[in-house]
């Protein structure tokens, strides 16, 4: 334990360091008192500033106290040592060993080049530690460079300017390794505050007479900083209970603060904007700082991807792509070009029209959500075939596709039984799947097809609709599933045979898998009292739901064969949970159903279980050895089917076939 609080406390010392320096540009003074806190130690310090070298006097002896102080051989080693991150109480005492040290010559000391390497194998090694380092390091060159800028004053410069040991990309590898940190909010924090600085380096409250040689913000450095803030509103998001309470009105704390993280990313994007559209204003045009589509997508990452989305980050997003459309506009159309430089770099693209799509299909707090992600879906599509975006590839891919059927089987599921509205809702995803069908057909580029995941998202949309006809819809779109398969197979079978080149090759985008035959099989098994009444009926009536139940038992023996005789996939045990559950609920209590159950019992012990030994579920609810697909859940759904005599004897011969398989 002594070990590992050292180790902590050996790491947060950069933190200090850094915060100390920031802190200290940031409010302009020569001194002040700051309480740092790193792991589990909380510090107060007498800090002094190594930035000002024109408000006090006795800058020299000020920069002895200060806590910026390094052993720079063994800072900038391949194993920094402990000894690099504070200074030895001799230096920081003794004014001989200062004085030295501010006769060190330049061709002894790291160079840039050297420091930005270290900090690339540290976010390398270590992606948690790598930007408290990074910033460490950063503070020591800038204590280099105040030592530099004082020695070229005193002397007479041989030169126009002195060397310069910290640039915009010495900058921006400390922001990037916070990026890299995943630390969230503290992350982004951190990488704001650097861009801060080198905001403020250039202020116009700024009197140092080299202001114009130290690093300025680019392009490089809003990106980042944005990207930080984005990140940030997907982690902080995603902690706390924000996936648990989705179907509650009540927006979580976690999803509060990831919204505050994407508004800082926005903000940020704005400030970017307004500092390109104020240099545009002035004359100065530079195309560097002018935000583009990828600038602007990751923005719309933050909106998009925050855990428990609201209706208030889906219209955050949506306003970003509208603000992008007039952007586009106004740089094609008013402004085509500045002194021969292309100024349309706004543009929205497949990703960017992903992220809108996910903002709105993730919506979990308002029921419009799948609707709009579907009418920007169809958007594309149209804008796609129209082609008047002006060249840019926008059509949808299958991803796109999936993401708003999704939203509408997660409304479905949220929604329950009982609501008129869900088989509107499972019927919607089924019009998405038959359009991929013909989009796939007319032979699109880039291809769009479905997939696995595509019908399966139109089974999920019904079985949880508990319509009256959603065990002939999951049916029918199983068989769909199974002909796309075979089709596909003999696709690749004639081209392995014709010898066509390998751009040809198909790949097997649909192939049915046991639960996706058993999420027909519980889906028909759960029919039972699906459209009853609740008066009394005649007898008529009963006869009638009598036979519709005994045809949904039909379609679920009926995906049963289908199985047992499909080659790439095989029966387990919820399989014949699944059938046996079926055939109770759904035909009458008669000898010839505990005839058909214990033929179907049998027919489980007696088929191979080619499931693995799963590590989640006990040892003692699994299939025994020699069992077949017979596990606690088959024996469960068997009890309540037979009478107890019956049980018993079928339980005997059961155990009987299990001990001559199991030897």
């Amino acid at each position: 334990m002594l070990s590992a609080s050292r180790s902590i406390s050996r790491h947060c010392r950069p933190l200090r360091a850094i915060s100390s320096s920031l802190s200290l540009l940031e409010n302009n003074s020569s001194s002040f008192t700051a309480i740092e806190g790193g792991g589990c130690h909380r510090r107060k310090r007498i800090l002094t500033t190594p930035f000002n070298t024109t408000s006090s006097p006795h800058y020299a002896s000020c920069r002895v106290q200060s806590t910026i102080s390094f052993d720079a051989a063994a800072y900038f080693s391949n194993s920094p040592s402990s000894s690099s991150t504070s200074p030895s109480a001799e230096q920081q005492t003794n004014p001989a060993t200062i004085t030295s040290s501010n006769n060190i010559s330049l061709e002894h000391q790291f160079t840039r080049q050297q420091a930005e390497d270290q900090i690339q194998q540290w976010i390398k090694k270590n992606p948690l530690i790598a930007p408290y380092k990074a910033e460490e390091c950063l503070a020591k060159l800038w204590v280099e460079q105040q030592q530099i800028f004082d020695k070229w004053t005193s002397q007479s410069p041989s030169s126009s300017s002195p060397p310069i040991l910290i640039t915009p990309n010495t900058v921006n590898l400390c922001i990037s390794a916070w990026c890299y940190s995943k630390k969230g909010q503290i992350a982004a924090e951190r990488a704001q505050r650097l861009l801060n600085w080198m905001e403020n380096l250039h202020a116009p409250t700024s009197s140092s007479q080299f202001a114009s040689l130290l690093p300025r913000p680019n392009y490089q450095s809003y990106a980042l900083a944005i990207d930080a803030w984005s990140q940030a509103a997907v982690i902080e998001s995603s902690k706390g209970s924000a996936a648990t309470t989705s179907t509650s009105k009540i927006i979580p704390d976690a999803t509060r603060v990831g919204f505050n993280c994407a508004k800082r990313a926005e903000d940020l994007l704005m400030r970017m904007q307004a500092k390109h559209e104020e240099l545009q204003r002035l004359g100065r045009y530079n195309s560097e700082l002018q935000p583009d589509t990828n600038v602007f997508n990751k923005v719309l990452m933050g909106w998009s991807h925050i855990r428990g989305g609201t209706k208030a980050s889906a219209i955050r997003a949506m306003r970003i792509l509208d603000l992008m459309q007039e952007l586009h506009h106004h740089q094609s159309r008013d402004v085509p070009s500045w002194q021969g430089i292309g100024l349309s770099k706004v543009q929205p693209n497949l990703h960017t029209y992903k992220c809108v799509i996910y903002a709105w299909g993730h919506a979990s707090h308002t029921l419009e959500g799948p609707d709009r992600a579907e009418e920007i879906l169809r958007h594309m599509l149209s804008i796609s075939k129209a082609g008047n975006n002006f060249g840019m590839e926008v059509l949808p891919d299958e991803e796109c596709f999936h993401i708003v059927m999704k939203s509408h089987a997660e409304l479905v599921r949220r929604r329950g039984r009982g609501d008129i509205s869900n088989a509107e809702r499972a019927q919607q995803v089924t019009d998405l799947l038959n359009w991929m069908e013909l989009l796939a057909v007319r032979r699109t580029k880039p291809k769009i097809a479905p997939t696995t995941e595509s019908y399966r998202l139109a089974l999920s949309a019904w079985a949880w609709s508990h319509h009256i006809d959603a065990p002939k819809q999951v049916e029918e779109i199983l068989f769909r599933m199974v002909r796309a398969c075979e089709l596909n197979r003999n696709q690749m079978r004639d081209i392995q045979n014709e010898g066509l080149n390998s751009k040809d090759i198909i790949t097997l985008a649909v192939t049915p898998e046991t639960k996706d035959f058993n999420t027909v099989i519980n889906c028909c098994s759960f029919a039972r009292g699906v459209g009853v009444p609740k008066d009394e009926l005649d007898d008529d009536i009963k006869l009638a739901q009598q036979l519709a139940l005994t045809e949904t038992y039909d379609v679920a023996e009926g995906v049963l064969d289908a199985l047992l005789s499909f080659p790439y996939a095989s029966p387990d045990s919820a399989t014949f949970a699944g059938i046996i559950r079926a055939c109770v609920n759904l035909l009458p209590d008669t000898d010839e159903r505990d005839v058909r159950v214990i033929e179907l019992f049998r027919l489980a012990y007696q088929s191979p279980n080619t499931a693995a030994k799963s590590s989640v579920i006990p040892e003692r609810l699994q299939a025994p050895a020699g069992g077949g697909c017979v596990d606690a859940n088959v024996l469960r759904q068997l009890r309540y089917a037979l009478p107890t005599e019956e049980y018993i004897r079928v339980r005997e011969e059961f155990e009987e076939h299990r001990r001559k398989n199991s030897k």
